[in-house]
């Protein structure tokens, strides 16, 4: 008998971050795949999979987002998220439980203590031994993050590293879903223009470094930039005063562009770029490889193990480092082809659903016989 699993995310159905996407895509997979999966999330969610929405206060209420800080609304969300989760699991409806929130799954965690629900922590936010002990079961995205623990002293015998998987039939390169790139893919780029695509949270207190990349791009002669990613219209606004000076119509903006359009928006781009100094995994590298980009980062050692020979790892603090790339994959439209079908061989080897699946299935299984 397979295990009962709940994946759970309380976001989803409201706001698009790598946790909802990995809760989402996890749940479709592993229910078209056979698996006995329960998907849990508070907003209304189109999806092939069981989905239970769950009640809590969302983070983002308006009352909440003019009187509480952002950590302060965060916390109650969990909390409250948690309480219903515990409540809907009461009657048995799974032996396992699958988070990637850390306050979530530790209080999930510390009601069921002893119970028959196994808590599986995602530490997508690379917390590592200090956080992890608290769990039975831990998944992390990469083997560094296994090294690292078992160097640092911790018992990584039930931590597992799963990484993020890839839809390779979903993203995949123009030629392969018998399109043609557009000749005029968004207003003002024109016609066989080098596009460099970056993809990051536009808020100001953002981690992605998208003005890194503007000021680098901003110095390679005729190339455009188009950035995508989740934004309030006010961050859009100051993103915009930033860069417009440094760019001009050089500059293409996209924010909030809905899931089901976001492999068209790869098709728009030459290559992918990436300023991120300690990206924990980064989905996007894998849409962005699945599409056929070449994709320059930065030389943390996940990203570069996720990279390997599908683009080049520099150091994303040095002046000129992701210009001087971009500058010669601009030059160079034989070398970028090169990098660019390796980009998307790496993913379906290494980052397609078939080979990620059965790492999940096995930690599920094992969790149910108690190994």
């Amino acid at each position: 008998m397979s295990p009962k699993v709940a994946i759970a995310c309380s976001g989803l159905g409201r706001v698009r971050r790598g946790n909802e996407t990995w809760a989402h895509e996890l749940a479709e997979a592993l229910h078209a795949d056979g698996e006995s999966v329960t998907l849990l999330g508070n907003g209304p969610l189109r999806t092939a999979c069981p989905y239970r929405r769950l009640l809590t206060v969302p983070r983002e209420h308006l009352l909440w987002r003019r009187w509480l800080p952002w950590p302060l609304r965060y916390q109650i969300e969990q909390s409250l998220f948690a309480r219903s989760l515990l409540r809907w699991s009461r009657d048995g409806r799974h032996d396992i439980v699958h988070v990637a929130d850390p306050q979530l799954a530790w209080t999930v965690r510390d009601r069921t203590r002893g119970g028959r629900v196994t808590v599986v922590y995602k530490d997508g936010l690379m917390l590592g031994p200090d956080w992890n002990w608290r769990f039975d079961r831990v998944q992390v995205l990469a083997p560094f993050y296994l090294e690292d623990g078992a160097a640092r002293g911790a018992d990584v015998s039930r931590w597992q590293a799963i990484p993020h998987f890839v839809d390779t039939a979903r993203f995949a390169p123009v030629a392969e879903t018998g399109g043609q790139r557009p000749p005029d893919p968004t207003e003002g780029v024109p016609s066989g223009a080098f596009v460099v695509l970056s993809v990051g949270d536009l808020a100001g207190r953002s981690q992605k470094r998208l003005d890194w990349v503007v000021q680098e791009v901003a110095t390679v002669p005729h190339a455009h930039l188009l950035v995508a990613g989740q934004a309030m219209p006010s961050d859009v606004a100051a993103f915009e005063r930033m860069a417009r000076p440094l760019l001009g119509d050089r500059l293409h903006l996209r924010p909030n562009v809905p899931p089901p359009e976001m492999p068209a928006l790869y098709h728009e781009a030459d290559v992918f770029a990436h300023a991120a100094l300690r990206e924990p995994f980064g989905l996007v590298f894998l849409e962005a490889m699945a599409s056929g980009l070449p994709v320059v980062a930065h030389t943390f050692p996940v990203t570069r193990w996720i990279v390997g020979d599908a683009g080049e790892t520099v150091d994303m603090e040095a002046r000129g480092a992701l210009a001087a790339v971009l500058g010669r994959w601009q030059a160079r439209p034989q070398e970028r082809s090169e990098v660019a079908g390796r980009a998307r061989r790496r993913a379906v080897e290494t980052f397609a659903p078939a080979g990620i699946l059965p790492s999940y299935r096995r930690m599920y299984a094992a969790i149910r016989a108690g190994a």
